[in-house]
């Protein structure tokens, strides 16, 4: 069997002169080029938003806290600290209550 390699793809963007002198500033202490400092603050945001992203569905009570940990292919506790931190707690209403609120609030609308 093949061994799958990742492709990778080039993509670029524009930037105000200031911030490349920034992102130049920021490579030098990270002892970084730039491209790789570009690479790590985007795949580091792409985690944040999938975290974010499923801690909400697990706010809703769509998924239970572990589901959001593997959806956003974090591990559990990572999850645990983020929705602690940003104080997320689940709907204390269960399911049927919230799709019989659901259900009233579509028949008084259709009224």
């Amino acid at each position: 069997m093949s061994k799958m390699s990742k492709i990778s793809k080039t993509i670029s963007t524009r930037l105000s002169e200031e911030d490349v002198r920034k992102l130049e500033q920021i490579a030098a202490k990270e002892k970084l080029d730039r491209s790789a400092l570009i690479r790590k603050f985007l795949l580091q945001k792409l985690e944040e938003y999938k975290i974010r992203e499923f801690s909400e569905l697990f706010r809703k009570g769509v998924v239970s806290l572990q589901e959001a940990a593997t959806g956003a292919s974090v591990p559990l506790y990572q999850m645990m600290e983020f929705v602690q931190e940003e104080k997320i707690r689940p709907l204390t209403q269960s399911r049927e209550d919230f799709k019989e609120e659901i259900r009233q609030s579509l028949n008084n609308l259709n009224k």
